[in-house]
This record gives structure tokens, C-alpha cells and sequence, in this order.
């Protein structure tokens, strides 16, 4: 997940650093040093991507806790996700303001707390997301292929706590660099590599997001693969004591076919980023010897805002596959549902 925060600049901004003239002052060289031709622009594309964000994710929030008939175990992981997909959202405005603006690098290249702030909260919140998204992942997973536990292992309770584990945890790694388990420097990048130990960014934060994303894709691929072959309920039909149970297995069928889009959104819009970060990581001996080529900085740097695509579309989704949630956002948006003819 350093995908996210790796600029892939250490190479680039010391060969810059070695033709800053001396006489320059730190604030005007530290602008000279950090900014790039084409940072205005991703900005520009973040902030607006960022914005686009808020609206459909209030609207879910506001839908879960107004429409009692979202009150459900799956719906309260779609909450904690949507949460974080909003803090996401709302994070990212300032990420993207304070490192690619020269304002913004001059300000966080020489403010301690203020980086590890920026960085730690926008960590902090794409973390959440890939461990909600192992959550939802794991709940169809049971529900497909262990459907007469189901009402069993997945209660609201243990649905609840879990959600309270996965934020208390993520909060408590995401402080320790505030508690001294950090690497900055002043005049350099707020970057994870650059401000974080490379035990931490590697053992804290990397390898447990990697795991939940191969978690999820395992997951994710079994209950596709089962769902759309055999188009089966994918919960059984219970008692008089279990209402969600008696669910018609079309309705459970579109619940799995669209938390199916969300985690392959969720996919699609980060494997741009992972993917090019990881070849900066394990970048050839020519990038080595000469640096990371300027075009591939700019392509690293552009598809990172590209995650910000998942949750915008996630509200979409929703309104689209689920009844429920449609009826919800209209309810709140004072819009006249009109009843499907038969």
C-alpha cells in the first residue's frame, strides 16, 4: 500500500538537490527541489475527485441509520467501509493540496506534525478501506459456501465487534510514528519511504494490506465463481425467527453480485498505483545508476488519484443493485418513488 504514498522520488529529488544553487533561500530551494512540472495538475484532479467523493458517501451514512430495513450485518460492513471511504475522500483533499502545491510542499517539507498528520490520517483511512473491504469479502465468502452457518458466525454483535477491532487497530499502528517510529527530515517529501522506518512501512503497514487484498481477490474469485455458476440463494431459508433468512434468494443473489462490483471497483482502482510502485521498488539497474525516468515518475505520481474512483462509485452501486438503499437516498433527497408497474 505504499503505492499510495510512494512518489518514487528519492532518486529524482537528489539528483535535483545536487543542481539547487547554494544561495537560495531554504523555502524558495525546498520548492525548487520538491516541485514537479506536473504536480498542479494532478491537484487539480485530486481535490475535484475528492470532492466528487462526499456527497454519494454522506447520503449512504445517512441512509444506513434513517432506513431500518439496512439495519443488517452486511449493510453495517457496507457502513464501515462507506465511513472510510468518506474520510478518504475528505483526507485526500488535504493530501493532494499539501503535496502538490509549492505552498503546500514548503509547508509540510519543514512541519514535522503536520506530515505525519497528512500521512498518517490518509494511511490511517486507506487502510480502513482495504481491511473493510477482507471484512465484506469474508462475510459473502461464508454466505456462499457455509450458508446454514450463516445466521450462526455472522451476527450484528460479532459483525460489531469486528468493525471495532479493525478501526481500534488501525488507529493504534497508525499513531506509533507520532510516539517517535519515524524517519523525517526536513526539506524532503512526506512520503512513507522517506518518513516512516522501512520496519514499519514494510512489516506495519505493506505486508498486512497486501495480505488483506490476496485475501480478498482469493475470496472474491471462489464466491464469483460459485455464485454466477450455480445462481443459488446464497443463504438458506430459516424459521419464523430469522426474517433476513426467508429473503427470496433473488434479492441475496443481487447482494452478492453487488458487493461482486464493489471489490472489483475497489480493485480497478488500485492496481494502477500498486502496480507501478511496486516496479519503482524493484526498479532496473539502469533506473538505479541514472534514476527513475521523469515519465514514469508522472505516470506513478497521475494514478493515484485514481483511487479516489472507488469511492465515488461504491453509492452508485448501491442505489442501483439494492432496493433498500435506492429507496433510502431518495427518501432522504425528498425524491417521489414512483412503484415499478407489473
Amino acid at each position: 500500500m505504499e503505492a499510495l504514498t510512494i512518489g518514487g522520488f528519492s532518486e529524482v529529488s537528489t539528483a535535483i538537490e545536487a543542481h539547487t544553487t547554494d544561495g537560495f533561500s531554504p523555502a524558495v530551494s525546498t520548492k525548487i527541489t520538491l516541485y514537479r512540472p506536473f504536480f498542479t495538475n494532478i491537484m487539480i484532479c485530486g481535490v475535484l475527485l475528492s470532492i466528487a467523493g462526499v456527497p454519494g458517501n454522506v447520503l449512504t451514512v445517512g441512509a444506513y441509520f434513517k432506513h431500518a430495513k439496512l439495519h443488517n450485518p452486511t449493510n453495517l460492513l457496507i457502513l464501515s467501509q462507506t465511513i472510510g471511504d468518506l474520510l478518504t475522500c475528505l483526507l485526500s483533499f488535504l493530501f493532494f493540496v499539501l503535496n502538490y502545491t509549492e505552498a503546500g510542499l514548503v509547508m509540510i517539507s519543514s512541519n514535522k506534525y503536520l506530515c505525519l498528520l497528512s500521512l498518517g490520517s490518509i494511511m490511517m483511512a486507506l487502510q480502513i478501506s482495504s481491511t473493510n473491504v477482507l471484512a465484506l469479502s469474508t462475510e459473502r465468502f461464508i454466505a456462499v459456501f457455509y450458508p446454514f452457518k450463516y445466521y450462526t458466525w455472522v451476527t450484528d454483535v460479532k459483525v460489531t465487534v469486528g468493525v471495532v477491532m479493525i478501526w481500534s487497530t488501525v488507529l493504534l499502528f497508525n499513531l506509533l510514528p507520532f510516539f517517535g517510529w519515524e524517519t523525517w527530515t526536513p526539506e524532503g517529501y512526506c512520503r512513507a519511504t522517506q518518513v516512516y522506518s522501512p520496519v514499519y512501512s514494510q512489516c506495519i503497514y505493506l505486508l498486512p494490506c497486501a495480505l488483506c487484498l490476496v485475501l480478498s481477490a482469493f475470496e472474491n474469485i471462489l464466491v464469483g465463481g460459485m455464485t454466477f455458476k450455480k445462481q443459488r440463494p446464497v443463504v438458506p431459508v430459516g424459521g419464523d425467527d430469522q426474517p433476513e433468512a426467508r429473503a427470496a434468494p433473488k434479492v441475496e443473489f443481487r447482494v452478492t453480485k453487488m458487493l461482486l462490483q464493489v471489490v472489483g471497483i475497489f480493485y480497478l482502482s488500485w492496481l494502477p498505483p500498486i502496480v507501478t510502485t511496486v516496479l519503482i521498488l524493484n526498479s532496473p539497474l539502469s533506473w538505479k545508476r541514472d534514476g527513475i525516468p521523469e515519465w514514469y515518475v508522472a505516470l506513478n505520481e497521475w494514478s493515484k488519484p485514481l483511487i479516489l474512483l472507488n469511492a465515488i462509485a461504491n453509492p452508485f452501486i448501491y442505489a442501483s443493485k439494492n432496493i433498500h438503499y435506492k429507496t433510502a437516498y431518495c427518501k432522504l433527497l425528498g425524491i417521489k418513488i414512483v412503484p415499478e408497474a407489473h
